[in-house]
């Protein structure tokens, strides 16, 4: 196992199963006892006779499921960074994006573009020359979209309470968490996509020409 493999894994917990457990709570607020017993049971066996490894997978099936789904909600929050960022550090004033951006285009400038932008390229660039390089930026990238699948969940806490349960207290403070984390993730993003041209520059200039530092070995999954 290589620290990269287990930094996947804690992505994937901060991610997707963090916010699917508490999906799942929601969901089970709204479903009726017995048909819930009945979904689990599976008609298989009596529903006395549920045991608790059945129960935990089918909890850990289901924040799995909801975890992608509230993630894929989450990455429309993207649009909104782009837009915060463009106010506060244009391009033209960000110089560590344009020096990536120029070494992007001068050693893969034929694959520049909206659907492979420069952050993009410049994390395929520190993973295939120093995949050590990238576990600061794992961690800033877990943190991240943790942050911006909390802003999903509190958003549907918030309404669970506002309106399911009518208590404007707890609703409330959802939405404070929201708010919160909705700076967080703005914080941590920004932070993530410095880090990554920063590195790449500096990966850059300390490797060799052909010379890589850490192994070729191990693929990594790209995100939204």
């Amino acid at each position: 196992m290589k620290p990269g493999d287990f930094l996947l894994g804690v992505l994937d917990i901060f991610a997707i199963l963090l916010p699917g457990v508490v999906a799942t709570w929601l969901l089970v607020q709204y479903i009726p006892a017995p048909v819930l017993r009945d979904t689990l049971s599976l008609g298989i066996v009596g529903q006395e006779d549920l045991s608790g490894w059945v129960i935990g997978a089918a909890f850990f099936l289901s924040s799995y499921t909801l975890g992608h789904f509230v993630f894929m909600i989450g990455s429309r929050l993207d649009s909104t960074y782009d837009g915060w960022r463009r106010r506060t550090m244009p391009d033209t004033r960000d110089s560590t994006y344009l020096a990536a951006n120029k070494l992007h285009r001068t050693l893969n400038g034929e694959i520049e573009g909206r659907t492979f932008s420069t952050l993009k390229w410049a994390k395929a660039y520190i993973q295939v020359k120093s995949q050590h390089a990238r576990l600061e930026i794992d961690r800033l990238e877990a943190d991240q979209k943790f942050f911006r699948s909390m802003v999903v969940i509190s958003a549907a806490v918030a309404a669970h309470f506002l309106v399911g349960e009518a208590a404007p207290v707890a609703g409330l403070a959802a939405i404070g968490m929201g708010v919160l984390s909705y700076q967080r993730y703005l914080d941590q993003r920004w932070k993530m996509s410095e880090l990554i041209y920063a590195t790449a520059l500096i990966v850059h200039k300390a490797t060799p020409p052909g010379a890589s530092t850490g192994s070729a070995g191990g693929e990594r999954r790209e995100e939204p």
